[in-house]
């Protein structure tokens, strides 16, 4: 393998050279991560503890960079290139791609001639991983290394690293983490068992971390993950490690704490523009997949609050994408028809029918949702615009029912990451439908539940307080915490509301 090109100021950084560009999160303790590995050379150690770092971050494509140099340092070092191989498979959210496959079958091909000098352990995780890389399908795979893995850290308890790869094979190659009782299954305690092994050996452990925090969020328990939320909110970061951070708000987001949700997802998208401004190399390729989302997450934190004018800066700069979610959160319809009007398809399509719709412009909006109808969009877009068509033709009773049918189709959904209806938020906006179509105590049940679900939104709390003001009960808590938690220039009202 040959180490990509890259520019002059981006390899100094990878050696270590380029500093003050660390930047701050909350706390003064630089974020760090270490596997001795059977090597003679301190630099190749160094390196290898870089790839470990990116791996950690999901920065899949410094993470490889990091893991060629320490290979280049120390030719026969064979954990680099099982670290190679392992970068293209760790992370959860792209697991496999054919470019990963095909770096992955070179590089354990290189492990394995180069098992001279390594330990028993190592050639154990190289002949693991060498099981991710055979023939066979994509469960397989996963499967066969998952299972590997497991029989290694079974009889391995004191690699706190070990432990966590373990932990994240097993986490892809599960189908599901809950069984029919909302319990723990085997294999999702075991996922648990390991990250909490490896904090009790190295209590800053990022890997163990960011596996808790998926393990626990996914699993329905984001409050126990609480204390690895806090411990990556405290550490500054190198650039291009800006998915741990952002890691931290995934638990606010379900724990209702938004500015902390801001805080560090503003810190992420930080830490990616000092990232990408060193250059275009793997790693700044690769984190651009991820800087959408850490944005997303900032927009849906500050418009939930009401600093409507700090959202609208801080997508100021950003993609069509995410300016087109913040203005249509905000409803300024205006705004999301301009930055719409040069597609009718996907996102950008059904947010100008919506638009469109509230604006009361029926025969536009009406033409995009047949065309998403036909396209094979989902029902709840199409139920989204047949709502706001509603609100702009004035008819609450058809505007609940439209709202009825998003709602039925989402209800039950995890609530809390803002990837998919922060900007049009569906229980909130079906509660407000039913309040507009005189049916206070129904909207009152629904607010309740989304409350439930996302806690201490103001919107919410609004909602809900006006929903017993109409049914003539005491709306005295539910008020008194949207003006604690409402940071808005002026009060909400109904039409804000979905």
């Amino acid at each position: 393998m040959t180490l990509p090109a890259r520019a002059g100021r981006a390899l100094a950084l990878a050696a270590g050279i380029v500093a003050g560009l660390t930047l701050p999160v909350r706390g003064a303790e630089e974020a760090r991560a270490h596997w001795g590995v059977t090597t003679a050379d301190p630099r190749a150690q160094d390196l290898f503890d870089r790839g470990l770092a990116m791996m950690y971050a999901f920065d899949i494509g410094e993470a490889r960079v990091a893991f060629e140099q320490a290979a280049q340092r120390d030719p026969g070092l064979a954990m680099a290139y099982w670290g190679m191989a392992e970068a293209d498979t760790i992370d959860i959210n792209r697991p496999s791609t054919p470019e990963g496959e095909r770096r992955g079958v070179e590089a354990v091909a290189q492990a394995r001639s180069r098992l001279a000098h390594a330990s028993a352990e190592e050639r154990l995780l190289v002949d693991a991983i060498a099981k991710r890389y055979a023939k066979g399908t994509e469960k397989q795979k996963f499967s066969r290394y998952a299972d590997a893995m497991s029989v290694f850290a079974k009889a391995h308890r004191d690699e706190p690293n070990a432990l966590v790869v373990t932990g994240f094979a097993i986490y892809t190659a599960e189908d599901a983490l809950l069984d029919g009782k909302d319990a723990l299954t085997p294999k999702a305690r075991e996922i648990q068992e390991d990250a909490d092994r490896a904090l009790e050996l190295e209590p800053t452990n990022l890997g163990a971390h960011h596996l808790r925090i998926h393990l626990l969020e996914n699993a329905h328990r984001s409050n126990q993950a609480v204390p690895d939320a806090d411990a990556l909110s405290s550490y500054t970061y190198p650039p291009g490690e800006s998915h741990l951070p952002h890691m931290a708000g995934h638990i606010w987001s379900r724990t209702g704490e938004y500015e902390r949700l801001v805080a560090d997802n503003q810190h992420a998208v930080d830490n990616d523009r000092a990232w990408f401004a060193l250059g275009d190399g793997p790693g700044q390729q690769y984190m651009k997949l991820y800087h959408a989302h850490d944005v997303d997450f900032v927009s849906y934190g500050l418009t939930t609050l009401g600093r409507n004018d700090e959202a609208r800066a801080a997508v100021k700069g950003e993609d069509t994408l995410s300016q087109l979610k913040t203005a249509l959160r905000l409803h300024d319809d205006a705004r999301v028809v301009e930055l719409a009007r040069n597609s009718s398809s996907g996102f950008n399509g059904f947010a100008g029918a919506v638009a469109a719709g509230r604006r009361g412009d029926a025969p536009a909006a009406r033409a995009t949702r047949a065309k998403l109808a036909g396209d094979g969009a989902s029902g709840v877009r199409v139920a989204l615009i047949d709502a706001a068509i509603a609100l702009g033709e004035h008819d609450p009773a058809a505007r609940a029912a439209a709202y009825a049918r998003a709602y039925g189709l989402t209800k039950s959904d995890f609530p809390g990451d803002p990837k998919d209806y922060w900007p049009t938020p569906i229980g909130e906006g079906y509660a407000a439908a039913l309040l507009a179509a005189s049916k206070a105590a129904d909207s009152e049940t629904v607010f309740g539940a989304e409350l439930k679900r996302f806690p201490n939104d103001p919107h919410l709390e609004f909602g809900l307080a006006e929903a017993l003001k109409a049914q003539g009960k005491d709306d005295t808590a539910p008020r008194a915490a949207y003006k604690a938690h409402w940071k808005g220039t002026r009060d909400l009202t109904l039409a804000d509301l979905g």
